[in-house]
């Protein structure tokens, strides 16, 4: 059986950072809502399993499939992944007081992005930047009292 990394990758990723702000992208007049979701697995088959709060009007009345997108993300990880497909509710899942709704969802774009992690600086670079910090240190320049300004007009 082929492993793939690319899966292994994002089923990391997204079992770190546990929830997602969901999008229903579907343009039914009654739909879940938008909603904080919490992330269950990714099976072996690449689907995504998560839960998502049992919305005010009838569970019935909601498509059963629509298209979705789902940003996961949390305070104190440098990184985010959105993923975007079409989720299919499950079922609802009541016990004790957890009031949930159980949906899966075919990923079809997914995007990992690490926004604050600085790109490792060229030979260039760290030569440009050590050349200016030496000027800094090293040459001066002669601070008079008087302004530039009035030093233009007297020549004028």
């Amino acid at each position: 059986m082929a492993i793939d990394n690319n899966l292994q990758f994002i089923t990391e990723k997204v079992s770190l950072l546990r929830t997602a702000v969901m999008y229903s992208m579907s343009n039914e007049l009654v739909k879940l809502p938008n909603d904080i979701v919490s992330y269950v697995n990714i099976d072996d088959e690449g689907q995504l399993w998560f839960l998502s709060h049992l919305p005010p009007q009838l569970l019935s009345e909601c498509e059963r499939e629509f298209p979705v997108r789902l940003h996961f993300f949390k305070k104190g990880y440098d990184f985010h992944v959105q993923v975007s497909g079409k989720a299919t509710i499950v079922n609802d899942i009541s016990q004790d007081d957890t009031k949930a709704v159980l949906i899966k969802m075919t990923m079809k774009n997914i995007e990992y992005c690490e926004p604050h992690v600085a790109a490792e600086k060229t030979k260039i670079q760290v030569l440009a930047e050590k050349g200016y910090r030496w000027m800094l240190r090293h040459i001066g320049f002669q601070h008079t009292q008087t302004s530039v300004l009035s030093k233009l007009h007297q020549h004028h």
